[in-house]
């Protein structure tokens, strides 16, 4: 299900808060019954030459550049559309499955405010205020100058753990998508394809015995500093009750405690960077077996960054 009108940049926000553990922690969830993963871990994202992947603001130029060619092309329809402040490079980050930045966690936490500032500014998405306002004939004019609207065409293809996803293509948002990315049914393909691949691996990863022995080691450490705690999942568990009924700065300075202790932990045990050496390790024969699709991936997603970069200079 893609997204309604004026969703767009949150889902962009949402999509820019994935990390490599953040993955991991995506799937974790997801074998318990409770959730899905749709997005890359680092092995996965677009690298440029050289192999150093893209960095979050990289990406978040391409995004925006993306919201400019739409609001451009829904002026030659008749129709309004507004591109909202961009979120500050600091905000793109995301905690992931373990968070070792111990000064992101003393500034943000695990990202609450980040979270909240995200949903406000979706709350007051002028896109959203100025549809309402239209008569139902405008609103389906609109939409229709948008993405197509119902029946618009609608692009199919497989995931590599099974099943199927699909997106309409149709409207300014499938024009600006084109501009950058070029043929979008290839583009589509081979940026799902590169994006789905931890459902191939990251059980095993999970029960590899260096990743559960680091991760007791960092829980023995969680445990003298005062948070008994499994793993970090069971932390991200706790917060909405641990933060319930408290005001604003309380909220946060609790989220801020345990994000440093974990973060501190997570140095102090190596397991960040045990987590990030295995996911290379288990992922690379994955990686193996889509190489090429892989590279067709980056090499899209790397000339839409340079037009989306000559597009925002102009």
């Amino acid at each position: 299900m893609r997204p309604g009108v004026g969703e767009e940049q949150s889902v962009r926000f949402d999509r820019r808060l994935s990390t490599v553990a953040g993955v991991l922690l995506a799937l974790a969830v997801a074998l318990t019954g409770c959730g899905a993963v749709a997005e890359p871990a680092a092995g996965t994202r677009p690298a440029a030459p050289g192999g150093a992947p893209l960095t979050e603001a990289q990406l978040a130029v391409i995004d925006r550049a993306e919201l400019v060619l739409t609001k451009k092309c829904m002026a030659r329809h008749g129709h309004p559309f507004w591109v909202a402040a961009s979120m500050r490079a600091d905000e793109l980050r995301a905690p992931g499955y373990v968070l070792d930045d111990v000064g992101w966690a003393h500034r943000h936490g695990y990202g609450g405010r980040i979270q909240r500032k995200a949903l406000a500014t979706k709350r007051h998405d002028r896109n959203i205020a100025y549809r309402a306002g239209l008569s139902e004939a405008e609103a389906r004019a609109y939409v229709r100058a948008l993405s197509g609207g119902p029946g618009s065409e609608l692009l199919t293809t497989s995931l590599p753990g099974g099943g199927k996803v699909r997106v309409g293509n149709g409207g300014c948002e499938a024009e600006a998508r084109k501009r950058l990315y070029g043929d979008p049914s290839v583009w589509f393909r081979v940026d799902k394809v590169a994006t789905n691949l931890t459902p191939l691996y990251v059980p095993r990863l999970l029960r590899d015995e260096r990743f559960t022995k680091t991760q007791r080691r960092w829980a023995a450490c969680m445990r003298r500093a005062g948070h008994s705690y499994p793993d970090p999942t069971a932390i991200r568990a706790a917060l909405p009750r641990l933060t319930q009924g408290l005001d604003a700065g309380r909220a946060h300075a609790t989220e801020v405690r345990l994000a440093v202790a974990e973060a501190t932990c997570a140095r102090e045990t190596g397991f960040a960077e045990t987590a990030r050496r295995l996911e290379r390790e288990h992922s690379a024969p994955v990686r193996a077996r889509y190489a090429r699709d892989i590279a067709t991936r980056d090499r899209l997603q790397r000339a839409a960054l340079d037009r989306a970069e000559r597009l925002l200079g102009e």
